[in-house]
C-alpha cells in the first residue's frame, strides 16, 4: 500500500525522464467511466464511494484472471465532484491541540487522513477528481502515474489559456508561487484512489485560515483569479474529461454509479 502527499513533506520530486512521454497506448481497451456527482459530497461520503469502487475493481482484477476477455463495462472510473468545506490533515499534524475546533469553528468539516503532509482545503468551487484506476494497465508506476495527473491537470489549464508547472513542490502552479492544483493519491494492490483538487471558482478566503500545505511563503489560486471571471466548475469538468482522453490515451463515457456491476 502506498501514498503520495497532497502537500510537500511526504516525498520530494524525483520523476524520471521514463515519465516524458505524454500518452502511453494502454493494455486494456475498454473506455474510462466517468461519473459527475450533481451535489456537494461530505468528504466521509467521497472515501466510502472511492472505497466502494476500488473493492469492484479488484473483484473485476480477479474475475479477469479467470477470463480475460473484455469486460462488458468499463472498469476504470473516474469520479468528478465537489465537497462541503472540509479541511483535511496529514500524519504530521494529525492530534494537533485545538485544530479541529478552530477549523470547525470557521464552518467546515475537518478530517484527518493517512495521507503525508499537512493540512489542505476542499470545497464548492473545487473539481475533485477520484480516478479508480488499475496503473499496470497503462505501463505506469506510482510516480509516473501521480506525474500524468500533473499534466492533465496543465493540459486542462491550458484549455482557459492559464499557463501552468510543476516546481520541486507537489502540485500544479502558475508560475513558482501560486498553487491552483493539488494532488495526493492511493494505491492499493495496484488500484489508485484519491486523485487531484484543481480550483475553479473556490473562495480563496477560506486558505486564509490554514497555511496551505505548510509553505507559508506560497499563495493558493484558482482559474477564476487568473482570469478575472467565474470559472465555474461545470465549466471545467468537460475540459478536465478532454485532457484525460489525451493523457491517458483512452476515450472517457459518462456512466451511472447504479448500472456498475461488482459494487458492494
Amino acid at each position: 500500500m502506498l501514498r503520495l502527499a497532497a502537500c510537500p513533506g511526504q516525498f520530494t520530486r524525483s520523476l524520471t525522464t521514463s515519465c516524458a512521454a505524454a500518452t502511453s497506448r494502454a493494455i486494456r481497451s475498454e473506455p474510462i467511466g466517468y461519473i459527475v456527482l450533481p451535489n456537494h459530497v461530505k468528504y466521509d461520503t467521497g472515501l466510502a464511494l472511492q472505497s466502494q469502487l476500488v473493492q469492484r475493481r479488484h473483484r473485476w482484477n480477479a474475475q479477469l484472471k479467470q477470463d480475460p476477455a473484455q469486460a462488458s463495462e468499463p472498469l476504470d472510473i473516474i469520479v468528478f465532484l465537489q465537497h462541503t468545506p472540509t479541511f483535511t490533515a496529514g500524519r504530521r499534524i494529525r492530534g494537533a491541540t485545538g485544530e479541529a475546533e478552530r477549523l470547525n469553528a470557521a464552518g467546515a468539516d475537518y478530517v484527518e487522513t493517512m495521507r503525508g503532509g499537512q493540512v489542505t482545503f476542499h470545497g464548492p468551487g473545487q473539481l475533485v477528481a477520484y480516478p479508480i484506476l488499475d496503473v499496470r494497465d497503462y505501463k505506469l508506476s506510482v510516480r509516473c502515474y501521480v506525474s500524468r495527473l500533473e499534466k492533465t491537470v496543465i493540459d486542462t489549464c491550458k484549455q482557459f489559456g492559464v499557463n501552468t508547472n510543476t516546481t520541486k513542490h507537489t502540485g500544479v502552479w502558475v508560475g513558482e508561487d501560486h498553487k491552483i492544483a493539488a494532488f495526493g493519491v492511493h494505491v492499493q494492490r495496484y488500484v489508485t484512489s484519491h486523485g487531484l483538487a484543481l480550483n475553479c471558482n473556490v473562495d480563496l478566503d477560506w486558505y486564509s485560515k490554514i497555511i496551505p500545505c505548510g509553505l507559508p511563503e506560497k499563495q493558493v489560486t484558482s482559474l477564476s483569479d487568473q482570469l478575472g471571471r467565474s470559472v465555474p466548475v461545470d465549466e471545467t469538468v468537460p475540459a478536465m474529461v478532454r485532457s484525460f482522453e489525451t493523457l491517458f490515451g483512452k476515450p472517457l463515457v459518462p456512466v451511472a454509479l447504479e448500472d456498475l456491476s461488482l459494487l458492494d
